[in-house]
């Protein structure tokens, strides 16, 4: 009887750790799964944003203006900083 008691400790033991096992691969599955699904999302997102911004909507009109104002302001700002502190 003892032999049938040790037996049967051993099997859940088994069964317990088969359990931990599976769950512990699904857990690093599953991690992948997400960083993966992350990467796609962001070159989603990133080509999305060139195509609109490229684009004749209104999204493409700001994003023009806002580039324009950026290029206008790279160009007068030194010019204004030099009237304001040395003139």
């Amino acid at each position: 009887m003892s032999n049938m008691e040790n037996l049967e400790s051993q099997l859940t033991e088994q069964e317990r750790q088969s359990k931990i096992n599976g769950d512990a691969l699904a857990s690093v599955l599953a991690t992948g799964r997400r960083r993966e699904a992350r990467g796609y999302a962001m070159m989603s997102a990133a080509l999305g944003y060139g195509e609109g911004a490229l684009g004749t909507g209104v999204f493409g009109k700001i994003s023009h203006l806002a580039k324009l104002f950026c290029i206008g302001f790279a160009f007068l700002a030194p010019s204004l900083l030099v009237w304001y502190v040395l003139l």
